[in-house]
Parts: C-alpha cells; structure tokens; sequence
C-alpha cells in the first residue's frame, strides 16, 4: 500500500505535463513532537503513565475543499483509509478550477448512506473493500470508523482496544487551511495529525476494552474531530523557546543537494536528521553553536517529501519539510 501511494505521487510529480491541478492531502502522522511510528512509547495526554500504539487505522470521508472566496468542491466517492504507520498523503483527484485553498472539511468515519453496504461489493484495493485486519463490524454497525490499539500501565502491561462506530459517531470537522504549491500542478494541504491527543481524556493505564458506539468509544471520535488534526501554519515548526535561526534552501529543491543555514545559541547536544515520511532516519550530523553556519546535505534520492529536524539534547527544536523534485 505504502509503495503504491508512494509511486502514486512520484508518477503525479514526474508526470507534470500530464496532471492538472492535483490536490494531495498531507497528514503529518505525530506523536506529540515525534514522528509517529507504532511500539513507540510516548507520554498519554494526561501526563501520568506511558502508552504506545500496536495498531492504529481510521476512515476519511466526505471530503470538501473550500476555496477562492468560499467556493466548495467536494471530493465525490472518495474514502480514505489512513493508516499512519503506513501512509501519510493521499492525492484528492485533479480539480483543475482550484487557485487558492481556503479550508479543507472532513469528517472520520463513514457515511450512512456508504456504512450498511456489503464490503464484499467493492474491488481488492478499495478502502471500504475486506481488510486484514477487519474494518468491517457488520451489516447492521458498519464500519469501524476508527481502530485503536496498544499498550500502557505499568511495564505497558496492560492492553488497550478501542474500536468505535456508529451512523451517530460520524462527526465532521473543518479546518482552516491553505495549500503549499510543491510543484506547478500540484496542491499540497498539510494538516499535522497527533494521534497522542486520540486518547485525551481516556484512562488507559489499567486495561480498557470498548467495541462499540458509546462510552470511551464516542470520546475516541470527539478526540479526532476536535484534538488531533490542525493546520501547519508556515514550512518551519520551531519551538518558541529557540532563539536561533534554521531553514533549508533551496525547498523545494531539484536535482541538487540542499543546504542548511542556521545559527544556534550557546549549548550542547544539537544534533540534526533527515527522515523520509515513514520516519526512518536518512541522515544523522552533530551541529555545534554559533552564528550563520551552514550545512550542505546529500542529493536525495528521490522525489518526494522530507523531514530536516533540529534537535538539542534529544528534544526537537525545529523541523522544515523539504520537497524533492528531482
């Protein structure tokens, strides 16, 4: 799946004079300030015990993007099953009369009139079609709009499975937003998506295990709709607390090694790294402080989108995406 997305968008970007406007959703998968990856142990919201996913799945649906002065095109017929450990961006079809993208609406789950058909009835490949492991709860409850699973409690000793569902749970969302142009027909929406925040409010430190519509299932649901996704403001995330300079230049970059400008206030343990949308570390460079440094990085080798990551003694300062059109 990952490797068909993945040459999905290397084909829409190296086929430029082929495409028309393409609109591509990115949901930077976090936990917290980490990149989200699943057996990683992360702080639950409320700050008192560890937890970590095993399994972490959801449905996208009824997508609209509003644009150019509050117009609305909805992305018609089009689910998507997001598995964050897997995948993190999902093209939403060509809409060639799109110039400026105002906000995109959503909602997690699947729709009434789509949630009581037969799996059975769509082809291999399609989200709503039989899932290993299933997505499907019944003809009667649907789908499960959202399966999560894992650990937590002392020594992560305890499991945790809440799988949530119901026509009544489908909630939508919007989110105002704008587009990064990363190629000449292409739209990119970036939200960041931290799926710590999907247990908020959630006591997972002594076992819980909910299939179904109500209870910690509905606040599961509430979560997605109103604490894991917003905007990604600008290209650079820093922390406020960082009072030097870091960008990436050229971004976005073709057929040439990018390079790192910054200027790093007096301290130990800067450290830098390159990941690719998975998370895997690419790249690894100390950094020592000091004014208007640079860094030149290896070439990329391939198109797609990066992470440069600034980081001082294990915490993450700053991080920039970078585009890879090569």
């Amino acid at each position: 799946m990952k490797k068909g997305l993945l040459l999905l968008i290397l084909a829409t970007m190296i086929s430029i004079g082929n495409a028309q406007n393409e609109i591509m959703l990115h949901l930077a998968p976090r936990l917290g300030n980490a990149v989200f990856s699943l057996n990683q142990a992360v702080d639950h919201p409320g700050g008192k015990y560890q937890m970590k996913y095993t399994r972490f799945e959801y449905y996208i649906s009824e997508i609209k993007i509003t644009h150019d002065g509050g117009q609305i095109e909805p992305c018609t017929g089009l689910t998507l099953l997001v598995r964050p450990a897997q995948d993190s961006m999902y093209s939403l079809g060509q809409m060639p009369g799109i110039t400026n993208i105002e906000a995109i609406t959503f909602s997690v789950g699947v729709p009434q009139s789509v949630n009581h058909l037969d799996p059975a009835s769509y082809p291999p490949g399609d989200p709503l079609a039989p899932q290993i492991p299933d997505m499907h709860w019944g003809w009667v409850a649907g789908y499960r709009f959202a399966a999560v699973e894992g650990l937590a409690g002392a020594n992560f000793s305890q499991n945790f499975q809440l799988h949530a569902l119901g026509d009544a749970n489908y909630k939508t969302q919007t989110i105002l937003t704008k587009a990064e142009q990363v190629s000449p027909d292409i739209k990119m929406i970036h939200l960041i998506a931290d799926y710590q925040q999907a247990m908020k409010s959630l006591n997972i430190s002594g076992g819980l295990v909910v299939h179904g519509t109500t209870g910690a299932a509905v606040t599961l649901l509430n979560n997605f709709q109103s604490a894991v996704f917003k905007a990604e403001s600008s290209t650079a995330v820093i922390d406020q607390a960082f009072a030097g300079e870091f960008e990436v230049s050229p971004n976005p970059v073709r057929d040439a090694a990018p390079q790192v400008n910054y200027s790093l206030p007096a301290g130990e343990g800067y450290a830098l790294t390159v990941t690719d949308l998975t998370g895997k570390i690419l790249a690894r460079k100390a950094l020592s402080a000091g004014e208007n440094q640079s860094l030149l990085l290896e070439k990329m080798p391939t198109t797609g989108l990066f992470f440069v990551q600034l980081w001082q003694r294990g915490s993450l300062v700053a991080v920039e995406k970078l585009v890879v059109l090569n």
